[in-house]
């Protein structure tokens, strides 16, 4: 009787035992159901809001970007250098150039240039303004030495039409290539095609005996624009920002053309001799 007892009262214990420990189990599932959900969730939800890193933006449209930003510049500093193309009126220009006042332009700096087209080359200071070379011979005065159109003329390379933000805007085959730095700025390297007419306003005599070229730019690695920002206007100064050109080289037979820009959007004063 005893034993029989003692049965009933373990067996009594168990059963509440086990609907004890039933909401328990039943908790901790329900539980670790929720975390899973959640972690799945911010997963998923991390993946979609941003590309991974490594993920590039697509060429046509960077280039078409880095041409709109380009086109409203008002001033840059550039360095042109150019190798193993004969018949070129310039070899180097290192100068401050500026658009304005608009339809004149204006530049200063170094250059090593031709003044006729079968001269030996001179290493001088020079300014263009008013559409005038200058060039600082004696080494205390600038003096005249022509139409700047007629020798070079750095300021067509802001020109909206014909200078740099055209030849961007017509690379033809545009493919992003990877990410680079230069000189410290991140950017992306960009491939392509360009006709030789279309350089020849920037590289006059650049487009002799050859048609579409290999180019490849550097474009300052930036946020794509977002659909909600307002447009900057097609009259407004660029401020500097935004996806610059940086680099730009461009190849022909067994030589380049280099072209380096910087201080994008930094005015730049050139003074007319003498006043």
């Amino acid at each position: 009787m005893s034993d029989l007892t003692t049965r009933t009262r373990i067996t009594r214990r168990l059963r509440v035992g086990r609907r004890g420990i039933a909401p328990v189990v039943m908790a901790a599932s329900v539980f670790a159901a929720l975390v899973a959900g959640c972690s799945s969730s911010e997963t998923s939800s991390s993946t979609t809001s941003a590309p991974p890193p490594s993920q590039l933006p697509e060429g046509t449209q960077l280039v078409s970007e880095c041409a709109k930003t380009t086109q409203t510049l008002q001033s840059v500093h550039m360095a042109l250098d150019i190798t193993n193309i004969p018949n070129l009126p310039m070899e180097k220009i290192d100068a401050g150039v500026t658009n304005q006042p608009e339809g004149q332009g204006a530049a200063q700096g170094d250059a090593k240039i031709r003044t006729k087209p079968e001269a030996d080359f001179i290493e001088a200071k020079f300014l263009v303004v008013d559409k005038t070379l200058y060039a600082l011979t004696d080494g205390s005065t600038y003096t005249k030495i022509g139409p700047a159109e007629k020798i070079y003329d750095p300021g067509v390379l802001l020109d909206k039409d014909k200078g740099l933000a055209n030849v961007i805007a017509k690379v033809q085959n545009a493919k992003a290539e990877g990410r680079e730095k230069i000189d410290g700025v991140d950017v992306v390297k960009v491939t392509g095609t360009i006709n030789s007419s279309v350089i020849d306003p920037i590289v006059p005599r650049a487009a002799e005996g050859a048609e579409d070229l290999p180019i490849t730019l550097w474009v300052k690695d930036v946020a794509p624009p977002t659909t909600s920002a307002a447009p900057l206007p097609s009259t407004a100064a660029s401020p500097g920002t935004g996806p610059n050109l940086i680099r730009a080289v461009v190849k022909k037979d067994q030589g380049e053309i280099k072209l380096t820009l910087s201080d994008h959007g930094k005015p730049v004063n050139v003074l007319k001799p003498g006043s």
